[in-house]
């Protein structure tokens, strides 16, 4: 696929993002059918799997279009929640086994940066569970497990060669953006202007994350198939 065609569809899947961290918080509110703003939220990271579709990526494309099917099933609403949880927990193995094939495997944590960065990161993951998902709350226990799983794919990343860093931020950025979603769910904002500016910006962390995995997959997806 020719570069400039990438970043073209990349400025496409940005415009959509923006379009809907603005308008989706309005049509959740006005009582608009669910499925409009599902629509509009999916078509970001739609766009993302598209772009690794058609640059020969399979392993990157699975992985953003189960993202992609994970915000629809987030905004559908509570009944399909854990199933967008699900949805998003498989495409992080996909990340993982793109990430396991083109990594510098687990030595890589004798390097003191890395292994700092992993530490710190899986001390986060602990202390965000903790904070922010009630221990009493029925859906403790499954989002602690794809908070692992999440963290486990964020660790992956690290094991990639240094001039792969554009992956290993999405994994970064990800792994933060599911603390906006957390706190947004349990920890609702009572200021109105608060409230959608952690949304607002929750929401571009989480597509930064996907559009830095899928550009920076691609790097990964090109070596996969000349090696």
């Amino acid at each position: 696929m020719p570069r400039a065609a990438t970043w073209v569809l990349l400025g496409l899947s940005a415009l959509l993002a923006i379009a809907y961290g603005v308008l989706g918080p309005g049509m959740y509110e006005s009582g608009a059918d669910r499925a409009i703003p599902a629509a509009l939220k999916t078509s970001g990271i739609a766009v993302l799997a598209l772009i690794a579709f058609l640059n020969r990526a399979p392993l990157l494309a699975i992985a953003l279009a189960f993202g992609a099917a994970g915000d629809a099933l987030l905004a559908l609403g509570d009944a399909t929640f854990l199933w967008g949880a699900g949805a998003f927990l498989i495409g992080h193995l996909f990340y993982i086994t793109l990430f396991l094939r083109n990594g510098l495997g687990f030595a890589a944590f004798k390097q003191p940066p890395r292994a700092l960065a992993a530490l710190a990161l899986i001390a986060a993951a602990v202390v965000m569970t903790g904070l922010l998902v009630p221990a009493d709350n029925s859906m403790f226990a499954p989002l602690a497990a794809y908070t692992g799983v999440l963290t486990l794919m964020a660790l992956i990343s690290f094991t990639l060669p240094s001039a792969r860093w554009l992956a290993m931020l999405g994994g970064v950025l990800f792994f933060i953006s599911d603390g906006f979603v957390a706190a947004n769910l349990f920890h609702p904002q009572s200021d109105a202007a608060l409230a959608f500016g952690l949304s607002f910006t929750g929401w571009m962390i989480y597509w930064a994350a996907q559009a830095s995995l899928c550009i920076g997959g691609l790097a990964l997806s090109r070596v996969d198939r000349t090696s």
